[in-house]
């Protein structure tokens, strides 16, 4: 540990995923960042997914093992346990982009930014594709994300509610552009579709833009045209094959 440099938070969410979680694991420790805090929220797996973690138990600095309501309610656990200024999540299945990726995204950052964001890989078909990020289009994924734990003490914690499962989003817009920077180097890969993915994600976020003014009624209707449109022939194709 380095306390010449902010302490780190990174959180790592899991519920039975013995089969993802080790190189989550693996990929948080191996950070070149000498001053982090690696806090783990089990939902209470039963698939062998607490055993791999305990065999890190030197490395991790809280674990809780106990049934949540769902990401979100773990994410806010994660939020309660820690001590960082700044504050990740790297959820089971996902992965930093390289060992300095804390390092890249923190270093010489000025102290009035209290946000940090980075375009990010997805793994599909063994393949990595870029994604580039923006904070003004909503293309952000929280694991390619650093920000400073007092945000929530001014605008809450994560939404819990089976019904809204853009809790994320919602709490990155209510941040002031000033405190915002995207970094240059990328923080994460995700390796596969998370609960803020689909049909159901994708129209909360758009009436989300719509109610505060980001996109006109002309844009939204024009959205929800296409993606209706865009659905119904998915499901011809598939109907015809």
């Amino acid at each position: 540990m380095n306390n010449n440099v902010p302490l780190i938070s990174i959180i790592t969410a899991t519920y039975n995923c013995a089969d993802t979680i080790e190189s989550t694991m693996q990929s948080v420790l191996a950070q070149s960042y000498p001053n982090i805090e690696y806090i783990i929220i089990d939902g209470q797996s039963t698939d062998g997914t607490i055993d791999i973690i305990k065999r890190y138990e030197e490395s991790i600095s809280v674990f809780i093992s106990e049934p949540d309501k769902g990401i979100y309610d773990a994410m806010n656990k994660g939020i309660r346990a820690s001590k960082g200024i700044w504050l990740n999540f790297m959820n089971s299945g996902d992965l930093f982009y390289s060992k300095d990726s804390i390092w890249n995204s923190l270093n010489n950052i000025d102290d009035k930014v209290g946000f940090i964001y980075s375009d990010f890989y997805v793994l599909k078909k063994q393949h990595l594709k870029l994604i580039s990020a923006s904070y003004d289009k909503g293309i952000i994924l929280h694991q390619s994300v650093l920000y400073k734990r007092e945000l929530h003490l001014k605008y809450g914690e994560y939404i819990v509610s089976q019904k809204y499962i853009i809790s994320d989003y919602l709490f990155f817009h209510l941040i002031p552009t000033e405190l915002i920077k995207k970094s240059l180097f990328p923080i994460s890969i995700n390796s596969a579709p998370g609960v803020s993915a689909g049909n159901w994600t994708w129209y909360q976020k758009i009436c989300f833009d719509y109610i505060f003014r980001k996109i006109s009624i002309f844009e939204l209707l024009k959205n929800l045209v296409i993606r209706v449109v865009k659905n119904c022939v998915i499901a011809c194709l598939k109907f015809v094959k």
